[in-house]
């Protein structure tokens, strides 16, 4: 299903009852919202669950790079606003936690929870340079050389060399990402600044993360639990940055107890 959305065409799904609590899933860079199938399989039957690619990923149309945080996160209000979703819990892993951190902030009416899993809140200079030579590599191979790069980043080495499929499955999310989306959200990355929203976040917050996660390691994310009122963090042991992909069992366990608390 597609729904115009801030002058492009949003790719979405949603699964579940109808009546039952929203629940909207955020994406990490260079992925589909076919990322979130296995929590989608184990909540779908208590939740109204929404998914959606971000502008320049899957099957949602690419504006002219650059893009910016708050152009994210206005896709996100407006998606709402044409499905008449109130409001929602949020979870979202890596860009889609930045989003859902600098909305919870700043509209914090529209949430039930929020749980930023695998990101970070501010981008320092070495993590701005990751996105500075993403952007360079994806200008000059194309999305098919960013491939094996970003695998590297995803996953833990265990985890490659024993999932094949799951894998696979990455390396084709990542070569179906336009260049020019994911070159527009290396720029929404790069400039990264929400350290400051962290304090504001008045709605019952969690943070999850993978204990290899090189964007947002552990001492990373304890951190901004702790910047936030009333936030919790949990570490995945053995994982890295995709950790509801290389973890899916140790992830549900972390954030279902917190979805069914709120």
């Amino acid at each position: 299903m597609k729904l115009a959305v801030n002058g492009f065409d949003m790719n979405l799904r949603i699964d579940g009852p109808e009546g039952a609590p929203w629940l909207t899933f955020g994406n990490s860079l260079v992925t589909s919202l076919e990322m979130w199938d296995e929590q989608v399989r184990a909540l779908k039957d208590r939740y109204r669950i929404l998914r959606f690619d971000m502008r320049g990923h899957g099957q949602s149309g690419a504006p002219r790079p650059p893009y910016t945080l708050a152009e994210l996160a206005s896709d996100v209000l407006g998606l709402w606003g044409a499905l008449k979703v109130d409001r929602s819990h949020w979870v979202g892993l890596s860009l889609g936690g930045m989003i859902g951190i600098h909305l919870a902030a700043r509209r914090p009416d529209r949430f039930c929870t929020m749980i930023a899993t695998d990101c970070r809140a501010d981008a320092n200079e070495a993590y701005q340079n990751v996105f500075v030579e993403r952007i360079k590599m994806t200008r000059e191979k194309g999305m098919a050389g960013m491939v094996e790069p970003t695998l590297a980043r995803f996953f833990t080495a265990a985890f490659i060399a024993k999932n094949p499929k799951a894998v696979a499955q990455m390396s084709e999310m990542i070569r179906g990402t336009s260049a020019e989306g994911h070159i527009g959200c290396c720029e929404a990355l790069r400039g990264l600044s929400e350290g400051t929203s962290l304090p504001k976040i008045t709605v019952p917050a969690l943070f999850v993360g993978g204990e290899h996660d090189l964007g947002g390691p552990p001492d990373l994310m304890r951190a901004m639990a702790a910047a936030t009122p009333g936030a919790k963090y949990i570490m995945i042991e053995g994982a890295g940055h995709i950790s509801n992909i290389e973890a899916p069992d140790r992830f549900l366990a972390a954030i279902e107890p917190f979805l069914a608390a709120h």
